[in-house]
């Protein structure tokens, strides 16, 4: 794969996060408003486009990793942006070969962290299932 389709991965997977964020905050029409504010003091809404895909390298590196539990971080030296990826559990969902990942970002004090389900489908392509609600 080359590094145009592993960033342009990286940027889908991101956008993906966003979606899933949001679909978490906004649990209906009244609390929308609410929602989006909540998102909006999220790490990853300041980040930049360098931040999200320095990001999105590790969550790609973590998804390769052998060993669980190896903690792979990043920083922008650019930005306050920073933050790391931790491999965990590797699982078979449906016949496909999953894993989750615990997934730390901070934009100077802002903090936030989630553990998160990505499944191989097709072999080769990660795709975000969601956010995983089993502690991590």
């Amino acid at each position: 794969m080359t590094s145009d389709s592993n960033l342009s991965l990286c940027f889908r997977c991101a956008k993906a996060l966003v979606v899933v964020a949001l679909l978490g905050l906004l649990g209906g029409r009244a609390q929308a408003v609410s929602g989006y504010d909540t998102f909006n003091k999220m790490p990853a809404s300041s980040f930049s486009k360098e931040d999200t895909a320095m990001m999105m390298a590790r969550v790609d590196q973590a998804l390769k990793a052998e060993k669980d539990g190896e903690t792979l971080e990043w920083k922008n030296d650019a930005t306050p942006a920073s933050g790391s990826v931790t491999p965990l559990a590797r699982y078979t969902s449906d016949g496909l070969a999953c894993r989750r990942l615990r997934i730390v970002n901070a934009y100077g004090s802002n903090k936030a962290q989630g553990v998160y389900k990505f499944c191989e489908k097709p072999a080769g392509k990660w795709k975000l299932i969601g956010p995983d609600a089993a502690p991590g």
